[in-house]
């Protein structure tokens, strides 16, 4: 009698645990499931026993599933997806939807930019905006030029027709610009680097990693697990490196009598790099910034710069390989303003911007192999998406990596590699969020300009001496599941040496 009671107890609970359920998340029915359902498990097995690249395939497969919006069930939490762009238009330029996800505290560093909440975020984005501004990109120039220089000074010293590991070199030149223009440090005879890049690498594939495995969202479980150990020293390896430079940074500011001085002082008017602002300036309460958010702040502006920076610009290599005709095009346009028999060549933000075709060709780079394939965002009020009505707390994940290859977007032939794609003539007209490497709305990549002007001055150097090619084919490619766009294999290539210099 007890037994038929207890079961009595239990089948209520759960048919009414079920029927909150249901009420929560009814207003979701018009759009399609992933399959298959299970009962509190929801969607978690499709990537159970996968590796990282069949857990990016299963992803893709995710997006490609419909052609607006679909639900997906972590566990009995609901989650939408969508490429969507007239929905992610919506999505991103809608004030109520600039909050981040819960995974994203799975990165850490809570009073960053990339990952802190909205409450943090937006005072704390609108003092540090003028740190990113074209004044201020412009004047970070001749690092960009020293550092290119000295990875291909090191590229040279390769024996000629050697195939090399793009990525190790263009993720060491990406980490010397980023503590160059954040942390105002000189790193390029530094020690440290490889293995800072390295740690980085770890810790973004530890995140990725517990994002896809629903059994490690609670911290009770997940810092019992060999990769919190491992995630753990990968972000100590990170931070005691800069924290030094920040630290080198300090004395120097305390011994010019900078670090006194705040923004509604004399020195309001001149341009400062983050460092120097998060060090000397007073937020809006009145209150200097704590060690912790000074630290938070680098590592997402740190991670932001390096990684995403490096892995473009070793893509740029493996599609010029592809390519020949289009690097051939390259060539002769950054010639044509960085003349192979010139040794004083003219780094100018006017100069840059006649770059046109180089920048078409950047365009499509990021089209095709996005850096940053997803991005999510949680709605803090109650919105329309699709013309549903969508209660506030609910999460919407974005394929940016699909929508670049939409073909109601960019045509027939999206899955085509064709830098003429960003001429004007086909840019006039397309939809405005058809085409967001650096996401879009107002939380979109503070560092979108340093970005762009870094990987042209990357380009100017690698074209004007080296000729690419690579027994890697397009087709041959395959990703890795994280947090960027990572190759399964080295972006390999055979570099020849061009005759420059008078």
């Amino acid at each position: 009698m007890l037994l038929l009671i207890l079961a009595g107890v239990v089948c209520a609970l759960g048919g009414y645990l079920y029927w909150i359920h249901r009420k929560q998340y009814r207003f979701a029915d018009k759009w399609p499931t992933l399959k298959p359902v299970y009962p509190l498990l929801g969607n978690t097995l499709i990537m159970v026993g996968k590796t990282n690249v069949e857990r990016f395939e299963v992803l893709r497969h995710v997006f490609r599933s419909t052609d607006r919006i679909i639900r997906l069930w972590a566990g009995p939490r609901l989650l939408l997806a969508t490429s969507h762009p007239d929905l992610i238009q919506q999505i991103l330029t809608n004030p109520y939807c600039l909050e981040k996800p819960f995974f994203y505290k799975f990165v850490g560093f809570h009073d960053g930019l990339f990952t802190a909440k909205y409450s943090i975020w937006k005072p704390t984005r609108k003092q540090l905006n003028p740190c990113f501004n074209q004044r201020v990109t412009n004047s970070f120039i001749p690092v960009f030029v020293r550092c290119a220089e000295k990875m291909v000074a090191s590229l040279n010293e390769c024996e000629d027709g050697a195939t090399v590991n793009m990525l190790y070199y263009t993720s060491v030149c990406t980490v010397e610009m980023a503590c160059g223009t954040t942390l105002g440090t000189d790193i390029l005879d530094r020690k440290g680097k490889r293995e800072f890049r390295q740690a980085l690498n770890v810790a973004s594939e530890c995140v990725s990693r517990r994002m896809t495995c629903v059994h490690l969202y609670p911290d009770f479980t997940y810092r019992f697990t060999k990769l919190h150990k491992e995630c753990n020293e990968a972000r100590k390896t990170v931070v005691s490196y800069y924290t030094e430079l920040v630290n080198e940074r300090k004395e120097y500011l305390l011994k010019s009598n900078s670090i006194s001085l705040s923004d509604n002082e004399e020195d309001a008017t001149k341009p400062k790099i983050l460092v120097d602002k998060l060090l000397t300036t007073f937020k809006e309460d009145g209150k200097p910034y704590t060690d912790k958010q000074i630290t938070d702040n680098i590592y997402a502006t740190m991670t932001g710069a390096t990684d995403t920076g490096g892995l473009l610009t070793a893509y740029c290599c493996l599609f010029m390989a592809f390519y020949p005709e289009v690097q051939e095009r390259l060539y002769a346009e950054i010639t044509e303003y960085f003349p192979v028999d010139s040794t004083e060549l003219d780094f100018s933000p006017e100069t840059i911007k006649e770059l046109k075709y180089t920048e078409m060709f950047l365009n499509e780079v990021q089209r095709h192999w996005t850096a940053v394939p997803q991005i999510a965002r949680q709605n803090t009020a109650e919105i329309v998406i699709d013309g549903v009505t969508v209660p506030p707390g609910n999460i919407i994940i974005m394929s940016m990596i699909e929508l670049h290859k939409r073909k109601d977007v960019w045509g027939a032939d999206a899955e085509k590699f064709d830098p003429e794609n960003f001429s004007p003539e086909r840019v006039k007209g397309r939809h405005p969020f058809g085409f967001l490497p650096f996401s879009g709305g107002k939380r979109m990549c503070v560092g979108y300009r340093y970005g762009m002007l870094a990987l042209k001055i990357l380009m100017v150097h690698l074209v004007r001496s080296i000729k690419f090619s690579s027994k890697i084919k397009p087709e041959d490619a395959a990703f890795e599941h994280d947090l960027t766009l990572k190759l399964a294999f080295d972006a390999a290539v055979q570099f020849h040496k061009r005759k420059i210099g008078k």
